[in-house]
């Protein structure tokens, strides 16, 4: 639980950085109601990730890395929900095809996460979800064939998702039959990451928790770098997006045993969706309900 209070708090960091521009340890220790050491142990976490630049007495954000790893800003859910929107669509309607009725399906937060929700309705999905977004429970709220079950936890405003230790609580507690998540990078050099590490805790345990998992990312995720890290332990089943990958990133997928599924233009008005020929597929783990 330790950790995870760290984690949400060093989150909160982050956010006053990006709005205020820079913050003093003193008043970092009295908005989070923590000592100054508490404080001064966050921050150096932070520097030493490459999110901030320590001073005496403070802190500073770190505009870039360098040429070749430079963080992606974070934009809010409603920006984002709008980039590549048709893209999203596709990659959503071809996931939720990939989801049989009567599964317990964790539907995680994010923007194309959102748009499997909306998809699910117009396939006339039947089975459980189990979700940490907020807007996704709000979606699938009056589908009457639709069991909603909505995650507790911490309220992630910038996301619409819940996070923290009473999530991981309910989350290590339960199983599922699929795992849907989306992810804000996909790097050759450091692969899959997101732009929360609370965000990426709750996504490591919907995946290690489910028979298998889809991950739904659109085009422009590619060669980007968010800041956390998702660990390479955990095994990805299939991964849906909307155009044909390079080699690079086909081979890239295909060493850490990730079928490709991509989302055809036609998809939104008939059943095609197209698997790349580069795919693997892993054995399934198998969970007892």
């Amino acid at each position: 639980m330790s950790n995870s209070k760290a984690l949400q708090r060093q989150e909160r960091i982050i956010n006053l950085l990006e709005t205020n521009g820079e913050v003093s340890a003193k008043d970092l220790a009295n908005r989070l109601d923590v000592s100054i050491w508490t404080i001064r142990r966050d921050l150096n976490g932070l520097e030493e990730r490459g999110v901030l630049r320590r001073y005496y007495g403070g802190a500073n954000p770190i505009r870039s890395i360098d040429d070749l790893c430079q963080l992606e800003g974070r934009d809010s859910f409603r920006t984002a929900a709008v980039v590549n929107l048709e893209a999203k669509q596709r990659i959503g309607l071809a996931a939720a095809r990939l989801l049989h009725p009567g599964e317990r399906v964790a539907l995680a937060g994010g923007t194309t996460t959102l748009e499997v929700a909306k998809a699910l309705k117009t396939t006339r999905y039947k089975g459980e979800i189990i979700t940490n977004a907020l807007d996704i429970a709000l979606e699938l709220s009056e589908e009457p064939e639709i069991h909603v079950a909505c995650l507790g936890g911490d309220v992630q405003p910038r996301y619409h998702t819940l996070v923290g230790a009473l999530t991981e609580r309910m989350l290590k507690l339960h199983y599922f039959d699929v795992a849907v998540i989306g992810v804000s990078g996909i790097s050759l050099q450091h692969g899959i990451t997101v732009n929360s590490q609370v965000d990426a805790t709750v996504l490591e345990l919907m995946v290690e928790h489910s028979c298998r998992s889809i991950l739904v990312a659109d085009r422009s995720k590619f060669g980007r770098v968010s800041f956390a890290s998702f660990s390479p332990n955990v095994q990805i089943y299939c991964m849906v997006t909307d155009e044909p990958l390079s080699f690079e990133y086909c081979e890239f997928l295909q060493s850490i045993q990730v079928r490709i599924v991509i989302a055809d233009r036609k998809s939104l008005t008939n059943e095609l969706v197209q698997l790349q020929s580069c795919d693997t597929t892993p054995a399934k783990l198998q969970f007892d309900h």
